[in-house]
């Protein structure tokens, strides 16, 4: 029993020592497989889009003051915007960037579920805001806000 068990050793430590001088010797390193797309996510920072830099800069123009209210009034509709937050969106972001803003982030799994509401609050919103900064300007209705995922004619 013994010099079989002597036996399984010397051949496992026979092969370990094979594999370890072939694996030192090898001029080439063996390439480790890669993890499939479905295994993990690729979080490595990756160049923006010349859209996604406008967006950028869409949204540069509410924070650090004004983003977290018109973000949460629009995708949460828990919030309401204030006067200086409205006057904020209707001069210096625009309907364009406003519109661009919110389908850009309807394009997350965990907002789209609830599109119709956010589309509405966010025409709401700028309503709300441009009535504010506008009194004697009607509220503009889009004749039909593009599908998620389109992206601005500008950048096109």
């Amino acid at each position: 029993m013994a010099t079989f068990h002597s036996f399984c050793l010397m051949v496992v430590l026979m092969i370990s020592f094979s594999l370890m001088l072939k694996m030192g010797l090898s001029d080439e390193v063996p390439a480790e497989p890669s993890p499939s797309p479905s295994d993990e996510t690729d979080y490595a920072p990756r160049p923006l889009s010349s859209y996604e830099v406008y967006l950028q800069h869409c949204a540069a123009k509410l924070y650090p003051d004004c983003g977290d209210q018109v973000f949460s009034a629009i995708f949460f509709g828990n919030d309401t915007v204030s006067s200086t937050c409205c006057e904020k969106l209707v001069n210096e972001v625009g309907k364009r960037c406003h519109d661009d803003m919110t389908k850009y982030s309807l394009q997350s799994p965990n907002l789209r579920k609830n599109q119709f509401q956010i589309l509405q609050r966010s025409e709401s919103v700028w309503n709300y805001c441009l009535y504010l900064d506008h009194p004697a300007l009607q509220p503009v209705h889009a004749p039909s806000i593009e599908p998620v995922g389109a992206e601005s004619e500008l950048f096109l």
